[in-house]
């Protein structure tokens, strides 16, 4: 993948890779990468998470988390490490040696790559798989407005005057922002909180009139009515909210409708039966019971899951959809 803007490199040093199945084995215990002859793991593989607790990344981790542990035979401890959209934690999971940590990946923290926001290279990432595809949406808190109509009138009659809480700055959320401004001249103030706690308390204290989320994240505020969809960022009906118009409803181009992912990736060294291995234990825990409960209660679309292969692929395409949007959009460097 060879990016059209040019990016920050971090400036950790990943640990040597192990350059036999012979040394993988014997030092299984100290790097915690698999034995090549077995793909057993001899140590406890961190899950760093680039965002604070309690949000949508932190919950798939902890639930992926505990079923891949079992798939391992190892713990995978959540380690939440927050700051620049993700770039933080991506790069304190680069700083490890190959094999002893993964990292959540989703939409917003690719995405600071084409801008130029990122202190990672997308070079030095390898997939390991997809776990969540999902929905957002535009949310409103409770008797404030109506209807999609009713907000857009007020953005047109006061330009950047409300409020909208997103994830950072040059985000998917500022992408579909700019959009609904080109396309229906609707002008929003992007307000960046990076702990999701923050978003959600922003539009819960009303200091800021609109939240761009994921529809499964805030599930409980919306099981409760305190939150409020007015617009999917979809290109069908979402179940259970088929009287809510999608962003193609009204009028904006399906590129934009990028989807929030989730999946796990690792240090591009790693070696490819570790990666292998991890991801054969994402597919095993994406097949359990009680995974496919939290998916279906975090909306998350039934075809989510992606292999090694199919996710790295899928990061590719996105990169370059991503790229496309921000220069069309004037966004980033």
């Amino acid at each position: 993948m060879k990016p059209t803007r040019q990016r920050r490199k971090t400036a950790v040093t990943v640990g040597a890779l192990v350059a036999s199945a012979t040394m993988l084995a014997g030092c299984g215990a100290s790097t915690g990468t698999t034995d090549v002859a077995s793909g057993s793991f001899q140590r406890p593989i961190d899950m760093v998470v680039p965002f604070g607790s309690g949000g949508g990344a932190d919950l798939v981790a902890r639930a992926a988390g505990t079923a891949m542990a079992t798939e391992l035979g190892v713990d995978v401890p959540v380690v939440n490490v927050e700051g620049a959209t993700g770039s933080t934690g991506m790069t304190q999971m680069l700083a490890s040696s190959p094999g002893d940590a993964m990292a959540i990946l989703i939409q917003d923290t690719l995405t600071t790559a084409p801008a130029g926001g990122a202190s990672f290279s997308m070079d030095e990432v390898k997939a390991v798989c997809r776990l969540q595809s999902m929905p957002s949406a535009l949310f409103v808190k409770k008797g404030t407005y109506s209807s999609w109509e009713e907000l857009a009138a007020a953005a047109k009659k006061a330009p950047g005057t409300l409020q909208v809480a997103t994830v950072g700055t040059n985000s998917v959320d500022d992408i579909v922002l700019a959009s609904l401004k080109q396309e229906l001249g609707t002008s929003f103030r992007a307000v960046p909180f990076s702990e999701p706690t923050e978003r959600y308390a922003a539009l819960l204290g009303g200091h800021v009139d609109v939240l761009y989320e994921q529809l499964g994240d805030v599930r409980e505020y919306l099981d409760s009515g305190q939150f409020v969809p007015l617009a999917l960022s979809a290109t069908e009906p979402v179940e259970g909210y088929e009287d809510v118009p999608t962003l193609t409803d009204l009028g904006l181009p399906d590129e934009v409708m990028l989807p929030q992912f989730r999946g796990i990736v690792v240090n591009s060294e790693t070696p490819d039966e570790t990666v292998a291995a991890l991801s054969d234990a994402c597919e095993k825990a994406f097949g359990t019971e009680k995974f496919k409960a939290f998916q279906e209660e975090n909306f998350a679309d039934a075809d989510s899951f992606q292999d090694a292969a199919e996710f790295q692929a899928f990061l590719d395409k996105q990169y370059g959809l991503i790229d496309r949007q921000l220069n069309a959009y004037h966004l980033g460097d």
